[in-house]
């Protein structure tokens, strides 16, 4: 589904309290209503809108069917992200009937526990909830040495109770009957007033001291706090009529975003205490953010406070008070007299929920960055404000520092970093993992060289920032990193900045990012170093080759160790110099053959170089396609599932081929490990190894074909699998083409079973030409009944017609069922008599 079509049913939908059909939506915005009923299934099965009613159904947002917070509960910074759930518990348990449930808040000092309190009781106000007119708070451990004194604060006492009880007094569950009463520090009440509480709990009833015949009878809801854990500081029969626990994070708990909003937030109130704009550094904001607070946010007040009292000090009569730790210029401004945005009725629910859309959809990545600086663009021009916080100062610092050290290029990241930031900050972190984990697997495929510059550009990112920073950056950066660059290239020495200062100097006059590096201690054995690399290579694809620029180390023992991780070739070089690295940059940028490169390096380099000679040292399958790598990426995937694992699958570029097929013919042994050529065109070759045009498939003696050129590579079993995912493989090339709007991967899945259904039903052997055609057939078919395909007469009844001497009616609509429930179609009996005519030829 397009994004703009998307677009268009949520805004259509969200204009309608009472919800639409799917005939009304399709009108509104003009698409079949076939299409339209496809799309809506989609939005439902994403959890996006719900459905009411049966006949007819009525569509709504799912937005509409729950509200996560209300307004009071904004005021409560983390209520859309860390607290959510938690405020979400609150309001389930506030609300249940009669009265409520209990409810414990529990949390280190300074958390906001009170805070939390009085926003429920607010809450409970604004929804006219029974049991609301009146708010009393009180602190356990006030009284906690008295337990006696307490007790009458809490239950009240008669007249002569005890010595100096002069007259009757009301406890705080009388006086805070129909209305909410929160105890704090509840642990510090004594063991018997925990049973007294607990028995009013349980009934309502309590009995002043003194009183010792009448019940007196209260309905009060109960919210309680504590500093300490629950299960170990309370008796357990009072622990277990507690229904609900609420936990509140420490500040250096809670995410970045929030810590800046909680800083920004006390920032201003002492500028409205001191009436005085402010002006605060990054540097200070950074160092508030990651410190761990003894009495958490209280603290942090009281340490801001001291700050505004101590710049205020040097310069009374100042208009804006400056803040700064260091030589940095200040990063934020504050005016006195603004509204905390943090607490401003801004809501980018709206856009959060398109970003996520986008980030999932099925479009290519070049479409989806096309999308996010549009969306970007609105952002920046509609809501401003959005894109200038301090955290957003603090990643664009961040990620253009590292740009500035390994690339040297600040203009390549500029407007990608504003974006990336911008973005990081409306979503608050709030998008799930599963978002950027399928992003990073899909650019991994797509974008490698890309995403590995955002992964290198985001590392000194908070680390929670960092799975959405560089999927987001490497998505903004497509098209402006060369991706047919073949070989990796590292850089590997001694030292704290020694790599990475010559891969900055050789990445920034080779205008391009080409060096990774790795700083090893001085103390670092070859050991060490063997360790580092390995986990770099665990995520890189090695398949076309690796160099590596080493200062020092035992070159055969790094060669050995390496080169079983490393699927290509391996160049090991034992100097690592400035003019090396841009030697062997050059020839990376001119697109010299791995061979070239090594050869130069033995030539040119007075040093030592490790390389073996020859094609491939292990038995090999070379994979080289005419429509280019990214077919024969596809096409080793399918061979990595089923060839044998000690034979190497190696793609080469087409030229690459035809110059390595030249060169066997002059070096009769160059090729004497590469077991089968496969290629998606003829070639014409003498060389003494077999090859195979995949395209073959379709023929008919293809399974027998596929077992002669892989035998001894894959077990015998795993051939007709393997010619399956070729027939799908080629299937889904074409569809993509031919389709408007199906998913090739979901219907190709989907007529193939039903291919495997007529075959079994009917008693039919299709050959791998039939099972394509039919494949193509049966997807068009469905596109087609979708929207809106032309009916014609029959020649003759399908009531009268059989294939195999079975039925054809009743069987061909029992298999076709899934397909028309999943699509909402009813296929017609003219496509019926088609499926005959192919089956039956």
């Amino acid at each position: 589904m397009k994004i703009e079509t998307r677009q268009q049913l949520l805004a259509v939908l969200s204009n309608n309290e009472t919800g639409l059909t799917t005939a009304e939506v399709a009108q509104q915005i003009d698409l079949s209503r076939s299409a339209t009923s496809l799309y809506l299934n989609e939005l439902l099965q994403e959890g996006t809108v719900k459905q009411t009613g049966t006949k007819p159904v009525y569509w709504l947002p799912a937005s509409a069917a729950s509200e996560t917070t209300d307004d009071v509960f904004k005021a409560f910074i983390g209520s859309q992200g860390s607290a959510r759930e938690a405020i979400k518990k609150c309001i389930a348990a506030v609300m249940y009937p009669p009265l409520g449930l209990p409810l414990l808040i529990h949390g280190p000092s300074g958390v906001g526990k009170s805070f939390l309190a009085k926003l429920i009781y607010d809450y409970l106000k604004q929804n006219n909830a029974k049991g609301a007119e009146k708010f009393f708070v009180f602190n356990c451990a006030d009284y906690a040495n008295n337990p006696e004194l307490l007790s009458s604060i809490l239950f009240g006492h008669t007249k002569g109770a005890f010595t100096g009880a002069e007259g009757e007094r009301k406890g705080l569950l009388a006086q805070a009957d129909q209305g909410v009463l929160f105890l704090d520090e509840v642990h510090r009440l004594s063991k018997e007033n925990q049973e007294k509480l607990f028995q009013f709990m349980d009934s309502g009833n309590f009995r002043p001291i003194g009183e010792d015949e009448k019940l007196q009878h209260s309905q009060v809801r109960l919210l309680f706090a504590t500093t300490e854990t629950p299960e170990e500081v309370l008796l357990p029969t009072f622990y277990r009529r507690i229904s609900v626990i609420i936990d509140l994070p420490s500040f250096h708990e809670r995410p970045i975003y929030e810590r800046f909003e909680l800083i920004k937030y006390l920032f201003l109130q002492e500028a409205k205490r001191i009436k005085r704009d402010l002006a605060i550094s990054q540097e200070l904001l950074d160092y508030l953010s990651e410190r761990a607070y003894p009495g958490n946010v209280g603290s942090l007040a009281n340490e801001i406070r001291m700050y505004c009292a101590g710049a205020l000090q040097k310069n009374p009569t100042a208009e804006t008070i400056e803040l700064i730790l260091g030589n940095e210029r200040p990063s934020l401004e504050l005016h006195f007299d603004q509204i905390n945005e943090a607490f401003a009725p801004d809501d980018l629910q709206t856009q959060q929920v398109q970003l996520q859309q986008l980030l999932a959809s099925d479009q290519t990545l070049l479409q989806i960055q096309e999308e996010l600086a549009s969306l970007h663009h609105h952002l920046r021009h509609e809501a401003g404000s959005v894109c200038t916080t301090a955290l957003g100062e603090r990643v664009t610092a961040s990620i253009q520092e590292q740009n500035r050290r390994v690339l040297g290029d600040l203009p390549l990241t500029e407007e990608a970093t504003a974006t990336v930031s911008c973005f990081l900050d409306f979503t608050k972190n709030q998008l799930p993992m599963t978002l950027w984990e399928n992003l990073q697997y899909r650019l991994l495929k797509e974008q490698p060289r890309t995403y590995h510059l955002a992964q290198l550009l985001t590392k000194e990112l908070p680390l929670e920032l960092i799975p959405a920073a560089k999927c987001l950056l490497a998505i903004l950066l497509i098209g402006s990193v060369n991706e047919e660059i073949r070989y990796h290239a590292l850089l590997v020495a001694h030292g704290e900045r020694t790599a990475s200062s010559i891969q900055g100097v050789a990445n920034k006059m080779c205008g391009e990012y080409l060096f990774d590096a790795i700083n090893m201690p001085l103390t670092s054995s070859v050991h060490d170093i063997v360790a580092q690399v390995k986990n770099w290579l665990s995520e890189r694809e090695t398949g076309d080759g690796v160099i590596m620029l080493v200062d020092m180390g035992s070159l055969t023992q790094l060669y050995k160790s390496l080169k079983p991780q490393i699927l290509g070739e391996l160049l090991v070089i034992n100097n690592l110099t400035t003019s090396f690295a841009l030697e062997i940059g050059q020839q990376l940028l001119n697109g010299s053959r791995f061979h070239t490169i090594a050869k130069a390096a033995e030539e040119n380099f007075v040093t030592n170089v490790q390389y073996f000679e020859g094609f491939s040292v292990e038995k090999n399958i070379i994979i080289s396609s005419i429509s280019g790598r990214d077919v024969s990426k596809k096409l080793r995937g399918i061979c990595q599932q089923y060839v044998k694992p000690d034979i190497k699958l190696i793609i080469l570029n087409y030229n690459e081929l035809s110059a390595a097929i030249d060169r066997a013919a002059d070096e009769t042994e160059y090729l004497k490990e590469t077991s089968l050529i496969l290629t998606t065109s003829y070639l014409d070759t003498d060389v003494a190894v077999p090859t195979l045009n995949l395209l073959d498939v379709l023929d008919d003696n293809a399974e027998q074909q596929l077992e002669q050129s892989f035998h001894h590579l894959i077990h015998p079993n795993n051939v007709k699998p393997m010619l399956n995912e070729f027939i799908h493989f080629f299937s889904k090339e074409g569809l993509s083409e031919k389709l408007e709007f199906l998913n090739p991967d979901v219907i190709i899945r989907q007529v193939e079973d039903t291919t495997d259904k007529c075959e079994r039903r009917f008693g039919l052997q299709l050959n791998a030409k039939m099972k394509f055609n039919l494949t193509m057939h049966l997807a068009l078919m469905v596109e087609r009944t979708i929207l809106g395909g032309a009916d014609y007469p029959l020649p003759e009844e399908l009531s009268s017609l059989k294939l195999n001497d079975k039925p054809f009616e009743a069987n061909i609509k029992t298999i076709l069922y899934n397909l028309e429930q999943f699509y909402r179609i009813t296929i017609s009996d003219w496509e019926l008599y088609v499926l005959y005519e192919i089956l039956g030829g």
